[in-house]
């Protein structure tokens, strides 16, 4: 065998050759103790049409000897020279392994896709089993008839494995029909009948019969010992290699029984057919959406067809024109990309992925899933916005305060924010400043003060942000109430608004 060890013994079915050597490991198996040359092999393969040279099966032969699928049996002597001799091939025969891996590869072959029926009558069997096996070893141990036992044991273990490993395969085939996002109205009423009887049938019997069989296994445990020493031996020495039958040892009864429990086997297949059922309402929800299906199987079916019928220029301009596959990029104006280097000329080989949200991906829409939200209570963001607004209020109330306390402010220490407010009046008063030999003043009345500006010397205020200097004027702050009569004569004499 080849260093691949026992996974040799798979390659002869994925090689280039694999007919071939499907051809010769066939002629094997309809066979028994069956000792072929290459020649012999040769006449089998013409027989059923399927030619092949002498040294080509040969080859063949060796190959499938170096991977473990075949064994050497020496040479046939038979001929009339020497020649004949040197020119005789090998025999060959089966190894136990290559034997096995050739049946099973032989049903997989034949086997179809589709659902395979659940054996359910093999629960109501194996408990059967157990009351026959109960009844033929009784208390005391002696077993009258151990062949009949024999046959109750093999007979349970066998429904045992044809039940679990059809039930395996059901589900398999639930778990592919159940991934698929294609499923015409057709199929899914077909599907959805299948399975909803399967489980039916499927869950109501374990129910039944599961606590039975779990009752009686645990009745007879305590004299298993008794069971398997009254089974036939084989007759064979151990050194022969002997692979007996399921149910001659102790630990096939132990994981019979942990199968069983209530916990192990039966919970899961529960827990299977709760997950099936989820996954087919999430099917009927969307096909019974208000959007229609999102199903495009018989659109690329069609579309398959037009292309197996066109030339490679139509096949171009067929894929160009489906898919939108323009030399040009970026037709819809989609959002703006995060580097300023990805412009139409970008291939998207090269350009950053887009973001697909999920439901694009996912379902082929953006419709909303789920509840709608609830609006959130505006009572605590309001809250909030006043209290910040009141804090707000009170801290230009204290620098207005700070503005007017200081009165003239030619070398006035203040806050930054007294400056600032400071800075808003001071652009508004020279903006209506016209004359150099006059007064002028603005009030803000919202914030009660007024700002006055007289010609005169510079006037420089201090702030933790720095000094601020006006030139040639004179400022004083004060509140608006008590400089308003002032300040209307003074723009009376000057003339100014």
């Amino acid at each position: 065998m080849g260093d691949g060890g026992s996974r040799d013994l798979f390659r002869y079915l994925v090689a280039e050759e694999a007919d071939d050597y499907t051809a010769v490991m066939d002629c094997f198996s309809d066979l028994l103790l069956a000792e072929l040359s290459a020649a012999d092999i040769t006449s089998v393969l013409a027989s059923k049409g399927t030619p092949l040279h002498a040294d080509v099966v040969e080859a063949r032969c060796r190959r499938l000897v170096h991977w473990g699928n075949l064994a050497t049996s020496g040479r046939d002597p038979s001929g009339n020279a020497v020649a004949d001799f040197v020119r005789a091939r090998a025999r060959y025969r089966t190894t136990v392994s290559g034997a096995r891996v050739h049946r099973e590869a032989a049903v997989l072959a034949s086997s179809r896709d589709g659902a395979r029926e659940v054996a359910r009558e093999s629960l109501g069997c194996i408990a059967d089993a157990l009351a026959l096996i109960d009844d033929l070893v009784g208390e005391s141990g002696a077993v009258a008839d151990p062949d009949a036992l024999a046959g109750h044991v093999t007979g349970l273990f066998a429904h045992h494995r044809n039940f679990t490993d059809s039930v395996a395969d059901f589900y398999t085939y639930l778990g592919g029909v159940l991934a698929r996002l294609d499923l015409s109205d057709d199929e899914y009423t077909e599907f959805k009948l299948l399975l909803l009887e399967y489980l039916d049938v499927v869950t109501s019997d374990v129910a039944k019969h599961a606590p039975v069989v779990a009752t009686r296994l645990g009745d007879l445990m305590p004299r298993l010992d008794l069971v398997l020493a009254a089974l036939p031996a084989t007759g064979l020495p151990d050194t022969a290699g002997v692979v007996r039958s399921p149910g001659r040892s102790r630990s096939d009864w132990e994981e019979l029984a942990e199968w069983f429990d209530e916990d192990s086997g039966p919970r899961r297949l529960r827990d299977a057919a709760a997950h099936a059922l989820s996954r087919l309402l999430i099917h009927t929800r969307r096909l019974t959406s208000a959007t229609p299906g999102f199903s495009h199987r018989a659109d690329l079916l069609r579309l398959a067809g037009w292309f197996a019928e066109s030339s490679d220029e139509q096949a171009h301009r067929l894929f160009a024109a489906t898919f939108g596959a323009y030399p040009s990029r970026h037709l819809l104006l989609g959002p703006d990309e995060p580097d300023p280097r990805v412009g139409p000329g970008t291939s998207w080989w090269e350009a950053d992925p887009v973001q697909i949200p999920v439901s694009l991906r996912e379902r082929g829409d953006r419709s909303p899933r789920g509840r709608t939200a609830r609006i959130p209570d505006p009572a605590p963001d309001r809250s909030r916005a006043d209290a910040l607004a009141a804090r707000e209020s009170r801290e230009r109330a204290e620098a207005v305060h700070e503005l007017c306390t200081a009165g003239d402010l030619n070398g006035a220490h203040i806050s930054d924010l007294a400056r600032d407010l400071l800075l808003d009046a001071l652009g508004a008063l020279l903006a209506r400043y016209r004359s150099v030999d006059g007064t002028v003043h603005v009030d803000d009345h919202d914030l009660g003060f007024s700002l006055t500006a007289e010609p005169g010397t510079d006037t420089v205020v201090h702030s933790p942000s720095g000094d601020l200097t006006v030139h040639s004027l004179s400022l004083r702050a004060s509140e608006s109430g008590g400089t308003r009569a002032h300040t209307d004569s003074d723009s009376q004499r000057t003339g100014m608004p």
